[in-house]
């Protein structure tokens, strides 16, 4: 097993101690591998929707499918998930270790998240010109790990969230040929709570001591930060035949600056507050993808989609006007979804899917805030349209990461465990006509 070596100057070991903590904090708006937020019932029923984006989701998937509605439109939407986590950790010898007493498998308290979208969209009276604004949640979750076991050094709990208002404009050029942008201002803020101990630091495997001794020496961390940026989005849509459509969509990179409070309190219940800034990038993004009605009532889709998460190599984390910086090493991530929808009578849609996702996170950076790995999705849902002026969705999805075998951590203590992690994910919505 690979140690990290402790730093003994006070203030820089508190700045790469806050480093650490939030190094596995989830970004704050879309990744590759990270939770991708799929909104509605059509993009979460049949994944591949990018041809056809036919709901008002286009605001942040592709604003050019904003053009294929009419009229005057209000759209409601939410999928949450939770998941099942449980592992072990290898210790300095590489015997695998849980519980303090029993050695049981560590669970989490299920990660959850919850995902809204509001929308609203106008023809404004005009053949060809669509707008659209929407406010939507892309992350929206959190977890929890048992309070008084060795993953307390790692996690006892976090919350991430971010709030995003996209306002977009399309325009329909051709028959063929649809343009359309978006701007979002995006609000960001995290939190999260775990226990250091110097003993630890410099010797990991007293995490499973659980005397007075060692935990004499713990202090809890909690983390509370917050911060906005702008991103913009833009997006083709190419109808080359009534039964075909091809869409492209690219969505900017942005840095977003957090700042907050890093609390510290010791064994004696002593507390002290510290200011900390961090700064965090999220990748540009391309998108890609086809549908194509092959047969009356059938319809199938494939979508494409690109992080370009080379960028973020470290995250540089300031407290108390010491800087530092913990690495992320993160590579390029994709992942490629295929569906089918099947239109048995006029007012219903059926649509199953798959989705390849391939994580950005290496093994040697992995935390305990977000435990993601490769993963794969299968999905069912359907599509009612109850009446001329509104139609509800619903949808569920089942995913299951590649099993968690990491040996190289880098961060202190270190993250080597085994185990496993899957998703169980349920969307609805609801869209009405009003004008």
């Amino acid at each position: 097993m690979r140690w990290v070596t402790s730093m003994t100057n006070g203030r820089v070991a508190l700045a790469m101690t806050l480093a650490i903590l939030v190094a596995g904090a989830a970004l704050p708006s879309r990744a590759g591998g990270f939770g991708n937020p799929d909104f509605g019932t059509r993009r979460c029923g049949m994944m591949a929707v990018m041809g056809k984006p036919d709901d008002l989701t286009a605001i942040y998937a592709n604003p050019a499918g904003l053009t294929l509605q009419k009229g005057t439109n209000v759209y409601l939407a939410a999928d949450g998930s939770f998941s099942d986590f449980g592992f072990k950790f290898f210790d300095s010898a590489g015997k695998l270790r849980g519980a303090i007493q029993g050695n049981a498998e560590l669970k989490a308290d299920p990660s959850w998240t919850l995902l809204p979208f509001v929308a609203i969209e106008s023809d404004f009276g005009t053949k060809r010109l669509r707008g659209g604004l929407a406010v939507y949640s892309p992350n929206l979750g959190g977890t929890s790990l048992p309070g008084n076991e060795a993953s307390r050094y790692h996690l006892v709990n976090s919350l991430n969230s971010s709030i995003n208002v996209t306002g977009a404009l399309a325009y329909q050029i051709s028959d063929k040929f649809s343009l359309g942008a978006g701007i979002s201002a995006v609000y960001v803020r995290q939190s999260s709570s775990r226990f250091s101990n110097p003993l630890i630091d410099s010797n990991p495997d007293k995490r499973w001591d659980a005397s007075p001794t060692v935990r004499a020496g713990d202090s809890r961390l909690d983390s509370s930060r917050q911060g906005w940026a702008w991103d913009w989005n833009v997006g083709l849509l190419f109808r080359p035949l009534k039964t075909l459509g091809l869409g492209f969509s690219f969505m900017s990179a942005a840095d977003v600056t957090l700042k907050g409070t890093l609390k510290t309190t010791d064994s004696a219940g002593k507390a002290t507050n510290h200011h900390q800034t961090s700064t965090l990038v999220t990748p540009l993004s391309l998108r890609a993808g086809i549908n194509w009605e092959f047969v009356p009532n059938v319809e199938f889709g494939a979508d494409v989609y690109y992080w370009h998460y080379q960028t973020l190599q470290e995250e540089r984390v300031t407290v108390d006007g010491s800087p530092t910086s913990v690495p992320k090493s993160y590579a390029n991530a994709w992942n490629v979804s295929l569906g089918l929808l099947y239109r048995p009578i006029a007012p219903l849609d059926l649509m199953i899917g798959y989705q390849h996702d391939n994580s950005p996170i290496p093994g040697s950076t992995l935390s305990l805030d977000d435990v993601t790995r490769n993963r794969n999705t299968v999905s069912l849902g359907a599509r009612w349209r109850a009446l001329s002026w509104m139609q509800v969705g619903l949808t569920y999805q089942r995913t299951w990461f590649d099993l968690l075998n990491i040996q190289d951590s880098v961060l202190n203590p270190p993250t080597n465990i085994k185990g496993h992690n899957s998703l169980h994910q349920v969307a609805l919505d609801l869209a009405f006509k009003v004008l």
